[in-house]
């Protein structure tokens, strides 16, 4: 039986957060992808993190929702 990490909207709003990015667990994904990308032209110095954590969520054993997946498209 093969194991695959599921990225779901909780999940990426929690790794956001725990990177600084100013958003809420209540946001929809329009808000925070908003709010992320306003945040980033105001600190650009946070962009090599942000694109970090985008490549880890779309490695190999790693299923991303498609409403997350085209967030993360955005910051790319």
């Amino acid at each position: 039986m093969m194991i695959v990490d599921l990225i779901d909207e909780v999940d990426f709003k929690e790794k956001l957060i725990a990177l600084g990015a100013p958003v809420t667990l209540e946001q929809s994904l329009p808000e925070v992808q908003e709010a992320v990308l306003s945040w980033l032209q105001q600190y650009p110095e946070q962009t090599p993190f942000i694109k970090d954590l985008c490549l880890s969520m779309q490695k190999e054993n790693t299923t991303v929702l498609p409403e997350v997946y085209s967030v993360i498209a955005a910051f790319s």
